[in-house]
């Protein structure tokens, strides 16, 4: 075992180990909410648990196999068994992407005045929340699908006949027409859209956050500074989450796409690219649960402090 692969089974097993656990507690702190305290139940906890849950299964599927191959194990999956661990990585990946961008726009739509455009679907839009899942659970499945046909378990150190390469699976030169046309300008298009949802949804979220911090802020400027406002922290937990999410996979989506195309092949630039690929599964249940009121937490806040930020929370969170 050389030096390099030792820190990346290192680097990844302390990665997949945060994420894992941390989306972990957060699935399950919301199934306790579920059916222990359902007064406290607020419209986006199934979209969070659904979150954590594709969170979870992205860690497993492409964690834990660099784990297992950097600590020595080659050729641990035969060519059917990587063909279907890719391919559950590639969708619960898109799911995530899908998730993130719905509770988003949701959040969205939530916090928006009484009298705007949004308030008469805001009662309605929850009803469907089962119905979005199943439409990305099924747009995913077939889109992906192509994944299971082009991609092949590395059984030998020739790389030249090769279109795309990695130490645990690799894509022959003779589909480069299918995953350049059908894998990854699918995955290019399916990013770009909820990005671009994600994108306006979190824009609009932020201005409604802006103004109302405005709105209070002469109110509270003789006891609190405008960092502090509750508004302002919840604008800052919003923009975080976005610009992690953004940051990550476009830069793991970029390696993909320069690894696709290019003759030269790179076989440690697609553990880099996966490394990115599994910040924001990661990250994800930290930023969130920092940031939820019912989490149990040590608190150091002074209690009137916490009851305004929490008061607010649930204000914003009310349909």
């Amino acid at each position: 075992m050389i030096l390099s692969d030792l820190i990346c089974g290192v680097v990844f097993f302390f990665q997949c180990a945060i994420g894992i656990v941390g989306n972990l507690l957060l699935f399950m702190h919301y199934v306790y909410i579920t059916f222990r305290k359902p007064q406290e139940k607020k419209p986006l906890d199934f979209i969070i648990a659904h979150l954590s849950l594709t969170n979870i299964v992205t860690l497993c599927t492409r964690g834990i196999p660099e784990i297992i191959f950097c600590f020595g194990m080659r050729n641990f999956f035969d060519t059917w068994g990587i063909k279907i661990v890719m391919y559950i990585y590639r969708v619960s990946r898109g799911l995530s992407v899908c998730t993130t961008s719905l509770l988003s726009i949701f959040q969205a739509i939530i916090i928006s005045p009484h009298n705007s455009v949004w308030a008469w679907i805001k009662v309605r839009v929850f009803r469907y929340i089962l119905h979005y899942f199943f439409f990305f659970w099924v747009t995913n499945a077939l889109i992906y699908i192509s994944s299971i046909q082009s991609t092949e378990a590395v059984t030998n150190d020739n790389i030249s006949t090769y279109r795309y390469i990695s130490h645990l699976f690799v894509v022959p030169s003779r589909n480069s027409h299918k995953v350049t046309v059908k894998l990854m300008l699918s995955i290019f298009i399916h990013d770009i859209i909820f990005h671009f949802l994600m994108g306006l949804s979190s824009t609009h979220m932020v201005f409604l956050l802006y103004r109302h911090s405005k709105q209070v802020q002469y109110i509270h400027r003789n006891h609190h500074s405008p960092r502090s406002l509750p508004q302002v922290s919840v604008t800052m937990t919003i923009l975080l989450l976005v610009s992690c999410f953004v940051l990550f996979y476009w830069l793991n989506n970029c390696i993909s796409l320069y690894l696709s195309f290019t003759i030269v092949k790179h076989v440690d630039l697609d553990t880099i690219s996966a490394f990115f690929g599994l910040c924001y599964p990661a990250l994800c249940p930290l930023i969130l649960i920092t940031r939820e009121n019912r989490f149990p937490k040590l608190n150091f806040m002074p209690g009137k402090s916490r009851r305004s930020h929490k008061d607010f929370m649930d204000e914003l969170v009310k349909p």
